[in-house]
């Protein structure tokens, strides 16, 4: 009964660790991130700016203003591939420490299935030798 009380602690541990992990992801690699905000709303307003600038009060060229505008928007897109690589990085990570885990858990498993059978046979044994 010990080794399933043990197996059960630690079944409730891992799903502290499960729901920590879950959020910690969330944090790095959510669409609320702060950062991500600030760089949208930054690279957007130089845009909107630039095109107001370029094509309203024509100030500047519209084939440049078009050009500075389709380079900010890469810039951004980079941005996104950046964030996305980052994430997911994170993510395997994570992944790859959980799989350990598992297997960390399966071989406790193993050896408490193998101390389980060799219980039930000594304990057979005795019983036999005892009639």
């Amino acid at each position: 009964m010990r080794g399933e009380e043990q197996l059960r602690e630690e079944v409730q541990e891992f799903q502290k660790e499960k729901e920590r992990i879950r959020n910690i992801v969330g944090q790095v690699g959510g669409a609320g991130n702060k950062q991500n905000k600030i760089v949208n709303l930054l690279l957007i307003g130089i845009i909107i700016a630039l095109l107001v600038i370029g094509g309203i009060f024509s100030r500047i060229s519209p084939t440049l203003t078009l050009q500075l505008a389709i380079l900010l928007g890469i810039f951004k897109l980079i941005w996104m591939f950046y964030e996305s690589q980052r994430a997911s990085h994170f993510q395997f990570w994570i992944l790859n420490s959980l799989e350990f885990r598992i297997n960390e858990i399966h071989k406790r498993i193993k050896k408490i299935e193998k101390e389980l059978n060799e219980a039930k046979v000594k304990q057979t044994v005795e019983s036999q030798e005892g009639e």
